[in-house]
């Protein structure tokens, strides 16, 4: 037990000193992302305390443009969903077993709502440059199967970190991750009442290193992932199979009896995924083994900038938010001018106001159709005049002008994809300026699909580890049309005959799958695409519409 106790004293110590090291790191950039955020998003959140201070009192305007960027970015990428497509690639792989992976995965992400996860995640990227989500296992409610799910990961900005050590973007080559909670005191004093963290003092936090893991009103508290290194043994059997002898050792000469023999063993470089649940104080739950080789974590960044060891990263608010604060104050400015400034004033004479000095005086509260006057011979009789009119401040102008654009070119949202051109009459026209005005925004939509990808992969390693036994599980096609097929049918579960223990001998040589994608219109907008590509050609021949009409019938929304 002291071993144990100190080991994991350790174990705290040092994944304590390695979130202290991210959370310097990457201060700046999660601080600016949550700024973005609040900039595009929150009420009244694009004027700082001090332009505030300075306009008390004074018109003070917010034209968000920078969230109706956002929201065409968002609204484009949701009517475009990616699609994930198994393939085999070697090893005895196969297209029917690829194509059951295929379904396997969609029934996953329309059983656990993925796209939903997919949406939280994109919505804060684009925002602030920063989401996630997660992949989940449980055991269903009605057997002892368990199933897998995608989940969001909300505020993934604050609360989802990884390894500073790994290059790839998807953060595959992490050696540890985080999430993070900074949750309720009181909740905090109810789900782990032997944490000695609710008696702690300032000087505890301060030797401890975790001053930023409770405030006035919350205590952090972290998933801390991790990969241990292992040494695994491999066997290749006189049939061909490959296993894991470690863990089907047991059943060897079960296997032997029905003549599959161990011809030869190696051993492999691997390592095993663990979870600890801590606070500042110490680890409150776990090891919580992963049945995975993956960390069960998929983040998906914005831009991404590497300069001098450091990373910058950004959504498109970050340098829109000049041009926005250019636009407000110009416009609250020109507002405010316009309402101090003086009418267009009447030029008269004494003599010719006399007599009618109320009606003079009241001229600019009342809409009266005429306006008395005496003739003045000084004036050649005629009436009075309107003449210096305030016109309107044209360095204003010019600079809102100015601001408006700059907005286009630093969200990378040109006019054409906010259908400016009045001179396109043809729809596929528009349709194709509309794509050519969001190519300065594909980075973000593209990053979203590698995260998918990797997604995928996480799945596609984790199915055969979950799904380990023969049963049966429904499969989705795209048209989200489902099927029942039975899987696991190679697998052979095995008897120990020393502990009457079932093994499943799981072969690990059956084959090897990777993940290609393809994003595109929801099923439905294609079928919609499809039946006004087919009344365009009925349009240019009348051979074609007779040919055509029951396509089109078929093709139109129910």
């Amino acid at each position: 037990m002291a071993n144990n106790t100190e080991a994991k004293e350790k174990l705290h110590a040092l994944s304590v000193k390695r979130f202290t090291r991210l959370e310097m790191k990457e201060r700046d950039q999660r601080r600016l992302a949550v700024e973005d955020i609040k900039f595009a998003q929150a009420e009244d959140g694009q004027w700082d305390d001090e332009a505030k201070e300075k306009r008390s009192g004074r018109p003070r305007f917010t034209i968000n443009r920078v969230a109706g960027a956002i929201d065409q970015l968002i609204g484009d990428q949701r009517q475009n969903r990616t699609n994930i497509k198994i393939r085999p690639v070697s090893g005895g792989a196969s297209e029917s077993v690829a194509d059951t992976l295929t379904g396997l995965i969609r029934n996953i992400e329309a059983d656990s709502k993925a796209g939903n996860a997919y949406d939280v995640a994109f919505d804060e990227m684009v925002n602030g440059g920063f989401g996630g989500w997660r992949v989940t296992t449980a055991f269903n409610d009605e057997d002892f199967n368990q199933s897998i799910k995608i989940k969001p990961i909300n505020t993934a900005t604050t609360s989802l970190w990884f390894d500073d050590a790994a290059v790839e973007y998807d953060k595959r080559d992490s050696k540890f991750a985080y999430v993070t909670l900074d949750m309720p005191k009181e909740e905090h004093k109810e789900r782990f009442p032997n944490s000695p963290m609710h008696d702690w003092a300032q000087e505890n936090f301060d030797k401890s290193g975790c001053q930023s893991w409770f405030g006035e009103d919350f205590t952090r508290v972290a998933e801390y992932w991790v990969k241990t290194p292992i040494e695994r043994n491999i066997a290749l059997l006189s049939d061909g199979r490959v296993i894991d002898s470690d863990e089907e050792k047991s059943v060897i000469d079960e296997l032997a009896k029905s003549g599959a023999t161990v011809v030869k063993t190696r051993k492999v470089k691997s390592h095993k995924v663990e979870m600890y649940l801590m606070d500042g104080s110490g680890i409150l739950e776990g090891p919580m083994a992963w049945a995975g080789k993956h960390i069960p974590l998929v983040p998906v960044y914005g831009r991404q900038s590497f300069i001098e060891n450091r990373t910058y990263t950004r959504g498109i608010v970050r340098f829109a938010k000049d041009a926005n604060r250019i636009y407000n104050y110009e416009t609250s400015a020109i507002v405010e001018a316009n309402a101090l400034t003086p009418k267009d004033p009447y030029w008269y004479t004494p003599a010719q106001a006399q007599g009618h000095e109320v009606k003079y005086k009241n001229f600019a509260v009342q809409n009266s159709p005429f306006m008395p006057y005496n003739p003045d011979s000084k004036t050649g009789g005629a009436p009075p005049t309107r003449t210096g009119a305030p016109s309107v401040q044209q360095a204003s102008m010019v600079i809102l002008q100015q601001a408006s654009m700059d907005l286009y070119h630093v969200t990378g949202m040109q006019p054409p994809s906010i259908g400016v051109n009045p001179e396109l009459k043809s729809g596929k026209a528009i349709i194709a300026q509309e794509r050519q005005g969001d190519r300065g925004s594909f980075i973000f939509t593209d990053n979203l699909v590698k995260s998918i990808e990797y997604c995928a992969e996480i799945l596609i390693d984790l199915i055969p580890r979950i799904y380990d036994t023969a049963q049966q599980v429904r499969i989705m096609q795209q048209d989200g049309e489902t099927e029942s097929v039975e899987i696991n049918t190679i697998n052979e579960e095995v008897t120990d005959q020393q502990t009457g223990k079932q093994v499943l001998v799981n072969d690990l040589s059956i084959g090897r799958y990777d993940v290609v994608t393809d994003t595109g219109p929801a099923f439905a907008t294609q079928r919609q695409e499809s039946a006004q590509q087919i009344l365009d050609l009925i349009a240019t021949s009348p051979q074609f519409e007779a040919l055509a009409m029951d396509l089109v019938a078929k093709d139109l929304p129910i």
